[in-house]
């Protein structure tokens, strides 16, 4: 939006000059009139017509504060609220997010117990153990152990351990520490996973995951225990790469600590507090509590499907508060800033405006006493023409202050439209992003690759762009010009089309770039079009003389654009083919996106 701009005085109101004979002195001497005394009457009284006694008088500075404070207090006073609300905001998306990754945690958890069930009772079915063969099946166990801190047991009905491959065959073993869990999978006659205890042999904290050994009469004759070390459930939650100060934690149904995200060593083991773990059997959703450490924390507590144990996660209320802390801290150095900075430049102005107004007095005073008055020049135009120029003052003032007024409504709505449009993009970008540092990169990738789009659209009034032209724009910022050959016919592309070509064409010369054709100094690639009978457009991408062994792409997002995101937003169809020289892709787009240009491109069609 245009605004005027101000000329001279052209955005003051025209006034009638002053009458100069208004300022010549006057040979007759000055009327005084007596000074008349009103009483109100009783009725006049009723009304509220009172004689008010004038306020008592105030220095130029005082008023300038006061004056810079008016205008700026409400503007901090947005600016506080504007604050507040986006605390609130964080606030409120740290407590979406804590019971969501408690969830995550539980799922993650469930798939490892998963996984150790599989494993046992794909040897609950081995032949050597149906034979008897202790030892065959010692060494059966030991090699289909995966996790490192773990071991696979075997017990009777006794509760005697037969095998335990921690220890060679054969070596005495003491009886099974657990034996309330191995009498449940005899009782109940299915799997069960045990509360967290000390193993008979390693002597560390230690869960087992336990399932029933069936005889030709398909009554329980073993036991097959997998038992893990707590700190393999410590190190799966350390690799959910939690925020800093983030805590996830396991508890088993007696409420002790079976693993940790943080200071593992130090807590396993340790009961919950009576409180904590009452609430975290009986409270739903987020809720506040005191952790085993004696810290204020926000948690969310999940129970697990497969052993009933509780998974949490929790995020200290010191960290909570951070961001309206942080806003708190920010509006008071904002306050203290326009305070001090009001207070000295009204000093500053007042001293300006203090000795003209003095000789304007001065020369009122000389006038009143019959003194000749001669045109003063000072620095303030109100002393030197009095009433008028003071009239024209704040006249000028008063337009200059609405004027201001208007412009910062002008910009704090454009500041809101360009934030809500940054939201956008950074709340698209997070939904395909599976951590902080792959946010950072796509979302720089987005936003450079949407902006060559829009350069382009720009130029065509956003009705869409050359399919010349979008190639050449996205292949030149890697600087390949003289390995890259485009051609085919002059298609006009809808605005549609040209933002998801864009965002494949960026993919793929990323992808050749870093792994394919263009990662060498051999290789080239081939972009060309053709118009098929039923007038679609037939996009090929062909990459030839790339390293060997490279001809991939990494199944990521980028995999996914080229191949799902932009045929289906187009209503078309792409294939992708890893051939030995390179990388080939073929997207057809529909008729519908091939519209009458407007003016030619350019470039040339052969070249790059």
């Amino acid at each position: 939006m245009r605004y005027p701009a101000a000329q001279g005085d052209s955005l003051l109101p025209h006034t009638k000059p002053l009458n100069e004979d208004a300022f010549s002195a006057s040979p007759d001497p000055p009327i005084v009139r007596p000074e008349r005394h009103v009483e109100l009457t009783d009725a006049e009284n009723r009304l509220g017509l009172r004689w008010t006694r004038p306020p008592w008088p105030r220095r130029i500075r005082t008023y300038l504060v006061l004056f810079a404070l008016a205008l700026v207090l409400p503007l901090l006073l947005v600016s506080i609220i504007a604050l507040d609300r986006m605390a609130a905001i964080e606030e409120a998306q740290i407590e979406d997010r804590v019971p969501q990754i408690a969830r995550n945690l539980v799922v993650a958890i469930d798939q490892e117990l998963d996984r150790a069930l599989i494993t046992l009772e794909t040897l609950a079915t081995s032949s050597e153990l149906r034979k008897g063969d202790l030892r065959g099946f010692h060494d059966q166990a030991v090699l289909a152990l995966r996790p490192k801190k773990a071991a696979i047991v075997l017990i009777d009905r006794s509760y005697r351990q037969l095998v335990d491959t921690l220890k060679d065959y054969g070596v005495p073993l003491p009886p099974t520490s657990d034996p309330a869990t191995a009498q449940r999978v005899i009782d109940t006659r299915q799997p069960q996973i045990s509360n967290l205890f000390r193993g008979s042999i390693s002597g560390r904290p230690v869960f087992n995951v336990e399932v029933p050994v069936f005889d030709v009469d398909h009554q329980v004759q073993y036991v097959l225990i997998m038992s893990f070390q707590a700190a393999h459930m410590s190190d799966l939650l350390e690799q959910i790469h939690l925020s800093p100060g983030w805590i996830a934690g396991i508890t088993d149904n007696n409420g002790v600590i079976l693993a940790r995200s943080e200071r593992h060593d130090d807590y396993v083991g340790t009961p919950l507090p009576e409180t904590l773990f009452a609430q975290t059997k009986n409270s739903a959703g987020v809720y506040k509590a005191i952790n085993v450490a004696g810290e204020a924390i926000l948690r969310a507590t999940a129970r697990s499907e497969r052993s009933g144990w509780y998974v949490s996660a929790t995020v200290p209320l010191s960290l909570v508060a951070e961001p309206r802390l942080r806003g708190y801290s920010f509006a008071g150095l904002l306050l203290g800033t326009a305070i001090v900075l009001g207070w000295t430049l009204a000093y500053l102005f007042a001293r300006l405006m203090a000795w003209p107004l003095d000789e304007a007095t001065r020369a009122a005073a000389s006038l009143g006493q019959g003194n000749n008055v001669r045109p003063m020049s000072t620095a303030l135009v109100e002393a030197n023409l009095l009433i008028e120029t003071l009239a024209k003052a704040s006249n000028e003032l008063s337009s200059r202050a609405e004027h201001a007024n208007f412009l910062m409504r002008e910009l704090a709505h454009r500041a809101k439209n360009q934030l809500a449009v940054i939201k956008g993009m950074a709340l698209q970008t997070s939904r395909h992003s599976a951590s902080v540092n792959d946010f950072i990169a796509q979302f720089d990738r987005r936003i450079q690759g949407l902006s060559q789009s829009q350069d382009l659209l720009l130029r065509q009034n956003w009705r869409g762009a050359w399919l010349q032209e979008l190639v050449h724009a996205h292949l030149e910022p890697f600087g390949a010009d003289d390995r890259v050959v485009i051609g085919g016919p002059k298609i006009f592309l809808s605005a549609t089309a040209v933002q998801n070509v864009g965002f494949a064409l960026h993919e793929l010369a990323t992808n050749a770039v870093k792994y394919g054709s263009l990662s060498g100094s051999t290789g080239h690639v081939e972009i060309n079009w053709t118009v098929s009978e039923e007038g679609c457009v037939v996009l090929n991408w062909v990459e030839q003389g790339g390293p060997s062994g490279t001809g991939s792409i990494k199944e990521g997002f980028g995999h996914r654009v080229i191949t799902d995101l932009v045929p289906r937003a187009l209503n078309g169809s792409s294939k992708l083919e890893f051939a030995l020289q390179g990388v080939r892709w073929r997207l057809e787009i529909p008729v519908n996106h091939i519209l009458p240009g407007t003016s030619a491109p350019n470039h040339d069609d052969s070249k790059f």
